[in-house]
């Protein structure tokens, strides 16, 4: 069976995190149309899988700058076999809703909405108070409700789209930010042009509170050195 739907998260160290993500996609049970690309971006030491999950394929880029996140996604694109691309970060946690709407999805590009929770140790979403406030979510947020927002840089988007737009533009690579709104707006630019359709939002997914914070220490260090020159 062909590959329809290729799943991509770039990662740089965050290994305990990987490591949970890769137990949460085998929970999953995803088919053989499902593939899940985790682009290693010169993680030390390397990403390897501790646990067996179908469809895996960890692949590793040999980009030694901080911030190319840019350029892993495009590595990871290239390497793809699906017709349809998932690009999500790390810690962001994708339902098993959200994946078989990526799978079923036959239109250009769909966004997703954000909910507050943890992955746990075992791989299982944890929206609990008490487990949301050790993982760093302020009061004031969580009294707001579950809801995180939307974003930018997570989407699902047809390849040839994805192609037309020439991926990420590589020259953010190697400097923090500006690549995801980048992304977006050229995409806006094409719908403007009648060269592709507006996108659609999907169902709900998850995200990790405040890993810049990283009160748990299991996010890569760059955010957090990002004042001092990165890596």
């Amino acid at each position: 069976m062909s590959v329809k739907l290729s799943i991509i998260i770039s990662v740089l160290d965050s290994h305990e995190v990987v490591r949970r993500q890769i137990l949460h996609f085998r929970k999953m049970n995803l088919p053989e149309e499902v593939e899940i690309i985790i682009v290693d971006d010169y993680s030390t030491p390397a990403i390897k899988a501790d646990v067996c999950c179908n469809n895996l394929n960890i692949i590793r880029t040999e980009d030694k700058r901080s911030w190319s996140q840019p350029c892993a996604r495009n590595f990871g694109a290239k390497r793809a076999e699906g017709t349809t691309l998932l690009m999500t970060d790390i810690d962001h946690v994708l339902s098993k809703v959200a994946v078989n709407a990526a799978l079923e999805f036959d239109g250009d590009k769909m966004m997703f909405r954000r909910q507050w929770a943890v992955l746990d140790e075992s791989g299982d979403i944890k929206q609990d108070k008490s487990i949301l406030k050790e993982y760093g979510l302020a009061d004031q947020l969580y009294q707001k409700g579950l809801n995180a927002g939307s974003h930018y840089n997570t989407f699902c988007i047809r390849r040839d789209i994805f192609n037309l737009l020439g991926g990420y533009d590589e020259r953010f690579c190697g400097k923090y930010g500006g690549d995801d709104t980048d992304f977006s707006d050229r995409y806006g630019k094409l719908y403007k042009q009648g060269k592709c359709s507006r996108h659609v939002v999907g169902p709900d997914i998850f995200v990790f509170p405040n890993p810049q914070l990283d009160v748990m220490g299991i996010f890569h260090k760059l955010r957090q050195n990002k004042t001092k020159g990165g890596r």
